[in-house]
């Protein structure tokens, strides 16, 4: 009697949790900026961590060894999948129109990603590291500073960040992306209630978690 071949094993998602953001509105979207859901597909895991000396300019960590949670986040939109059937015609009409559509079909709806979120967190120090939180070129619609969007992804993510850390008691982050300009992406953070960490970590801000 023939042995049955194993199954194989499929492998698990990458990512397992799905939230609610918030409610934002892109030209890329609507040009009528008619509001969409954003959502986030969010990743963890618990890895084990060494930081050098160096690190420590950025991440004002105690216990340089141990345990920490990384979480990534991808923020998307759904949007309908739309398949249109066009009937061209044998020549141009007096518009100029080639042809025109003569069946639509909507199957099923699809994400569009819109950016991207990392963080850790240091339980032992009770300290989020938000390493990085932004939108993609072709969603930014306005200059950092004047942007909601991108000011309600960092309010959500925080948001995810404070009810899922317990125990942490302060949000850390780099006070540079290179994304933007230095002193235009350090304004967008004192308007989220960061300041300069009041001890090492000289390319650090921070705040408590309460203002998160």
């Amino acid at each position: 009697m023939n042995k049955k071949e194993p199954e194989p094993q499929s492998e698990p998602p990458y990512r397992t949790l799905d939230t609610s953001l918030f409610e934002g509105r892109f030209k890329y979207f609507s040009r009528d900026l008619e509001p969409v859901q954003v959502r986030g597909k969010i990743h963890t895991l618990e890895e084990q961590f060494y930081l050098h000396p160096a690190d420590l300019h950025i991440e004002p960590i105690e216990n340089r060894r141990g345990t920490r949670t990384y979480v990534h986040m991808k923020p998307f939109v759904l949007v309908p999948d739309i398949v249109l059937t066009i009937g061209v015609y044998p020549q141009p009409d007096e518009a100029g129109a080639i042809g025109e559509v003569i069946k639509s079909q909507e199957r099923k709806h699809k994400e569009v990603e819109i950016g991207q979120a990392q963080a850790w967190y240091y339980p032992q120090d009770r300290t989020i590291m938000l390493w990085e939180c932004l939108l993609n070129p072709f969603v930014q619609d306005k200059p950092l500073f004047e942007d909601p969007n991108m000011r309600d992804l960092w309010y959500s993510f925080e948001r995810f960040l404070r009810k899922n850390c317990t125990g942490a008691d302060r949000i850390v982050t780099p006070y540079h992306d290179p994304e933007y300009e230095h002193e235009e992406y350090q304004e967008f953070l004192a308007s989220l209630a960061y300041t300069p960490h009041p001890a090492g970590a000289k390319a650090a801000w921070s705040k408590p978690i309460e203002l998160a």
